[in-house]
């Protein structure tokens, strides 16, 4: 896990959230230059202290269909998406990120769907 994550994660851990990539989204998240990076790691850390669960728990945007579970952030000023799982743990809530991609016709929504199988298999251990 990059430096970057792990101080996102030491940020967040006093609003009791913690941020984990799937393989895949660790990928999607290292080929971004570093400018796209802090926007990507600024947009989770808002949604975080916002609240990451779902609505009307908390403040994150639900999707549907094969993707429901999940939530999305946007950012209307970036052409950037994030796709996440919010899951409670001891008292915690997990953001678990599953697609970072561009806001391009739905394309991260894609990429998500694709990584289903083996998220579930990654992060469900």
């Amino acid at each position: 896990m990059s430096d970057l994550i792990e101080r996102l994660n030491q940020t967040l851990s006093e609003y009791g959230v913690e941020v984990r990539f799937s393989r895949r989204a660790n990928q999607d998240f290292k080929s971004y230059g570093k400018g796209e990076k802090i926007n990507i790691l600024a947009m989770l850390t808002l949604q975080a202290k916002k609240g990451p669960l779902l609505k009307p728990d908390g403040n994150g945007t639900p999707l549907h269909k094969e993707l429901a579970g999940f939530a999305k952030i946007k950012h209307k000023d970036l052409s950037l998406r994030i796709v996440y799982r919010p899951r409670q743990n001891n008292g915690r809530v997990i953001m678990e990120v599953i697609a970072i991609g561009p806001r391009d016709k739905d394309e991260v929504y894609r990429m998500a769907v694709r990584r289903l199988i083996e998220f579930f298999g990654e992060m469900d251990k």
